[in-house]
């Protein structure tokens, strides 16, 4: 049938394509997707950031990363992330509702119970849009772990397939949370999945993504030590000649044993064209024995009475090169117990504040098995158990990771339990004045999501949200420190540079001049307000001190925002 849109074919035509795709055999998961109000909201208004200045946390040095809480519903925050954030994202963890029917989970400001008949229909339209948002956010080796239970694991991995790929589907983590459940009735339920995917579809490139568990290999396969073991650790020893690959004369030379005998590859005292080579060339054998890669042993079943094997460490390569060797981690995680997120609960606030916290045990162990973990993401914040578990094992192995957290304000949790709870970690002093820990040196902001309403013409928009991006600018670029507070030039300080924001293009080559008179060795990320794609620089015919990389404001933010807004909300 000939290509064009639907209002040009006759009724006729109509029924004959209806009827066509109702004898198609479909495969996947299929429901009515309901409306959710905090997605039609933003027909009428744009969702922005605004720092609450006074719950700033300087438990740092300006040179350590800055952790972010967002107070407002996660759609709103992930929305406003795709512009901070996208592709930068390396690990997200999520505990999501979990649907049980027992209401505890809220859609459009109600609870859903077992009776409602869209109960899982409004479930997945509720996470669909979420993940959809989340995945433009990992970074090219991102990995997401999911939290769920038996209610909605079938369709959340079906979900997931479809929005991520199914070949970007790692496993389907098996976590035991309890020994036991005595008031269970037939088979008691002991244990929750964790899905796990990743950006990346090429499965070659996920042992890159994942740490493994060297300890695996020390027990069972690197048992020998020698004087190198501080630096090169255990190794095991494989044969340096091989039969029948890739057969080279080159590779085909005798090497001098301990007693001044020479052997060929095979044992053999002279040479021959029998298939069997050295792995290594002459060059690379004399590099090995002189820096004891190479070990002799005797044998009795060679002809020249000698083996020539090398040896295989544990954290160098066969250059001397670092490296990590290491099997995966099982897949399943014992002896986590869901009752620890309560104990660590407790010892913060003293009493119950948070229904099923995860441990934070949990949440470290997910997020130390993905190697490039710079920037962790919860959009189910909850109690802060992700926050707490990046700051516990920063403090563990050196690392310099930095989480963001998202969460509603539901019986004040954000303000009342996150919150604090991070600040108690940071501070080492509980809410109630006393001490919990010595504290874990931490930098802390805190957002709350705000809203731009539309305009009847595009022009007043723009002039409206452009001074409403300022602290999402600032999240973009990590800058924080105020350098210059003019009512038409904002310019910020972070450890890489300098963020400039011009919010009168008329007067750009003065804002410039200002701009100028600060030392920086970086190039200036500099935002200019402009009612196009046009960011005006180029307007500047004078010479520059520095470096700029410019772009118009608002314009990229509603790029992105027309993206997700005119696709119902994110919906893939």
């Amino acid at each position: 049938m000939e290509n064009k849109s639907l209002n040009e074919y006759s009724k006729e035509e109509l029924i004959k394509i209806i009827n066509s795709l109702k004898k198609q055999k479909k495969f996947g998961l299929v429901w009515e997707d309901k409306p959710e109000k905090v997605a039609i909201e933003c027909e009428q208004k744009l969702p922005v950031l605004k720092e609450v200045e006074e719950k700033t946390i300087n438990g740092a040095n300006s040179s350590a990363p800055t952790n972010i809480i967002i107070e407002g519903d996660n759609y709103h925050t992930l929305s406003v992330l795709n512009y901070t954030h996208a592709g930068k994202i390396d690990v997200i963890y999520i505990d999501p509702p979990y649907n049980t029917g027992n209401k505890d989970f809220i859609y459009n400001d109600r609870f859903i119970d077992k009776e409602d008949s869209f109960r899982h229909s409004k479930w997945l339209s509720f996470m669909a849009k979420r993940l959809s948002l989340a995945k433009n956010l990992l970074s090219p080796k991102g990995v997401i772990f999911i939290s769920i239970d038996d209610n909605e694991q079938a369709n959340l991995q079906l979900l997931c397939n479809s929005i991520f790929g199914e070949d970007c589907r790692v496993a389907n983590m098996i976590w035991r949370r309890k020994t036991g459940a005595s008031d269970a009735n037939g088979l008691a339920t002991i244990t929750e999945h964790i899905l796990v995917y990743t950006r990346n579809s090429d499965k070659s490139t996920w042992s890159t993504f994942f740490r493994g568990n060297s300890d695996s290999y020390d027990r069972n396969r690197y048992r020998l030590s020698d004087e190198y073991k501080n630096e090169r650790g255990n190794y095991y020893t494989d044969s340096l000649d091989r039969g029948g690959l890739r057969y080279s004369d080159s590779l085909n030379y005798p090497i001098e044993c301990p007693d001044g005998t020479k052997t060929y590859p095979n044992g053999r005292l002279s040479f021959a064209n029998d298939g069997w080579t050295w792995k290594w060339g002459q060059e690379k054998v004399k590099w090995g024995i002189e820096n004891g890669f190479i070990v002799f042993k005797k044998s009795k079943n060679k002809p020249s009475g000698w083996t020539v094997q090398y040896k295989n460490y544990m954290f160098v390569d066969n250059n001397c090169n670092h490296i990590e060797r290491a099997a995966p981690f099982k897949n399943l995680i014992l002896d986590i117990l869901n009752t620890d997120g309560a104990m660590e609960q407790k010892a913060i606030f003293g009493k119950k504040v948070f229904n099923n916290p995860k441990p934070v045990k949990l949440v470290k162990f997910l997020t130390y098995l993905v190697k490039e973990n710079n920037i962790v993401l919860d959009f189910f914040a909850g109690s802060g158990t992700t926050g707490q578990a990046v700051m516990e094992l920063n403090q563990e192995d050196g690392g310099n990771r930095q989480f963001i957290l998202c969460t509603n304000n539901e019986n004040q949790i954000a303000e009342e339990v996150t919150y604090p709870r991070i600040k108690t970690v940071v501070t080492g002093t509980r809410p109630d004045g006393t001490k919990y820990s010595d504290g874990i040196p931490a930098n802390v902001r805190y957002f709350k999501t705000d809203f731009v309403e539309k305009d009847d013409t595009l022009d007043k928009l723009r002039r409206k949200l452009s001074p409403a991006c300022e602290d999402m600018i600032r999240i973009r670029e990590g800058a924080y420190e105020k350098l210059i507070d003019d009512d038409m030039l904002k310019v910020y300080k972070n450890s890489h540079g300098l963020t400039a924001i011009v919010y009168d293009r008329f007067e750009l080559e003065e804002h410039l001049a200002k701009i100028e008179e600060l030392e920086t060795d970086s190039p200036v990320n500099l935002y200019v307000f402009s009612y196009t794609k046009h960011d005006r620089l180029d307007e500047i015919d004078k010479p520059l001190k520095h470096t700029y990389i410019s772009q118009p404001i608002p314009e990229g933010v509603l790029e992105i925002y027309k993206r997700i807004f005119n696709q119902k909300g994110g919906n893939r």
